[in-house]
C-alpha cells in the first residue's frame, strides 16, 4: 500500500516527479522555456556548459544573452545560432534546428541570463 500511495499522487498531479525521487522541483517555466532547456541540453550544453552556467570552451552565456550582452537582442541571437561562429569553432545549426527550436532556446537562455529561471531541471507549468 506503501508504494501505491506516492504512485496515486503522482498520478493525480499531487506529486511532481522531483518531489516523488526525493529531490527540489526545479523552477517553473513555460512550456516554450521548457523545450528551450530540453533543446539547449541536447545541442547546446556540450560547449556552453551545463544550465547555461559557461564553460571554457566556448561563449559564457549568461554574459553574452545579458542586457547589455552581444546576443541579448533575439535576432543576434538567432543570427549567431543559425550561422554558427566558424572562426570561432562554433558551427552553424540553420539545419538541425527550426525556427521554433531556436526561438525556445533563446527564451530558456535569455531567462537563465536574466536571472528569472534559476539552474537545474525545470518544471513545466504547462502554458
Amino acid at each position: 500500500m506503501r508504494v501505491l500511495v506516492p504512485l496515486t499522487l503522482a498520478v493525480a498531479g499531487f506529486a511532481s516527479p522531483a518531489a516523488l525521487r526525493g529531490q527540489q522541483p526545479g523552477p517553473k517555466v513555460s512550456a516554450i522555456e521548457y523545450e528551450g532547456w530540453r533543446q539547449y541540453s541536447a545541442q547546446c550544453a556540450r560547449c556552453h556548459g551545463q544550465d547555461v552556467l559557461g564553460n571554457p570552451v566556448a561563449a559564457d552565456l549568461l554574459k553574452s544573452a545579458a542586457p547589455d550582452g552581444p546576443v541579448a537582442e533575439q535576432g543576434k541571437f538567432v543570427g549567431v545560432v543559425k550561422g554558427g561562429r566558424p572562426d570561432r569553432g562554433m558551427p552553424g545549426f540553420a539545419s538541425v534546428l527550426t525556427d521554433a527550436q531556436i526561438d525556445a532556446i533563446y527564451a530558456y537562455v535569455k531567462g537563465r541570463a536574466d536571472g528569472k529561471i534559476g539552474p537545474g531541471r525545470p518544471e513545466r507549468t504547462g502554458k
